[in-house]
């Protein structure tokens, strides 16, 4: 399969992509960009249309509770709406599976305002084992079981036309139908440092970058939200792009 560059890339027939970067618990932004969403498709009307986010809706910011429910009433009531999984929902599953050996990581970026979206007060990594234990238990208990069932069945990847969208990104020389979950949620400087081309366009976030970074083979969304109240997305149609942003 040839590879492709941004500008050679289309979107399918008749079909208009929103691709949204991280939100990280901030659910004024996400409202905000929805609400331009919404009004760009009363102004410039399309039979088609898909609004993806591309992962990263909790930790940070002070409402990840919030967050996750949001997109579950959305992903329920419009069924042009998918969520792919990011690291940080990835992070709260291993922390609830395995407390001791996650906390630092879960704890240390973002963790805590998370737990405290949830109404529980979080505790210092250095804790003994058995405090730890009941703070991974108290947060259990206070996630609803919709919202971690949610998290569990997100997406890792998404192809639409010539793009493909994932949290994190791709690893260079890998085929994008063998790229693995981990790498789909976490790769950073491999994919990132990368300037050949793909099989497809690559539409992601995770590495913060504002304001937003187009490259002739991927576009990042995540302009930072939790730090500059920029909550982007790429518009997607035909071979073009433009952004909406908050």
């Amino acid at each position: 399969m040839s590879n492709i560059a941004l500008g050679e890339s289309y979107t399918p027939d008749d079909t208009r992509i929103y691709a949204i970067g991280d939100v990280h618990g901030y659910l004024d932004l996400l409202f905000k960009i929805h609400d331009l969403i919404s009004d760009d498709l009363a102004q410039n009307s399309i039979k088609r249309h898909k609004i993806i986010h591309l992962g990263d809706y909790i930790d940070r910011g002070p409402n990840s509770k919030g967050c996750i429910q949001y997109l579950i009433n959305l992903m329920a009531s419009n069924e042009n709406v998918s969520c792919l999984k990011g690291n940080h929902e990835e992070k709260l599953i291993r922390f609830l599976d395995d407390p001791i050996a996650t906390a630092y990581s879960f704890l240390t970026y973002g963790g805590a305002e998370c737990a405290l979206s949830y109404g529980v007060q979080p505790v210092h990594i250095d804790v003994s084992n058995n405090e730890m234990l009941a703070f991974r238990d108290e947060l259990l208990q206070s996630i609803p079981r919709s919202h971690i069932e949610f998290i569990s069945e997100l997406l890792f990847g998404q192809t639409l036309g010539d793009y493909f969208f994932a949290h994190a990104g791709v690893r260079p020389g890998v085929a994008i139908e063998e790229q693995t979950n981990h790498d789909l949620m976490t790769i950073r400087k491999d994919f990132i440092s990368y300037h050949g081309l793909f099989s497809k366009v690559i539409v992601h976030g995770h590495t913060p970058h504002h304001p937003i970074e187009i490259k002739q083979n991927r576009i990042n969304a995540d302009t930072m939200a939790y730090a500059t109240q920029e909550l982007t997305a790429v518009v997607l149609e035909d071979n073009q792009y433009r952004i909406l942003a908050t």
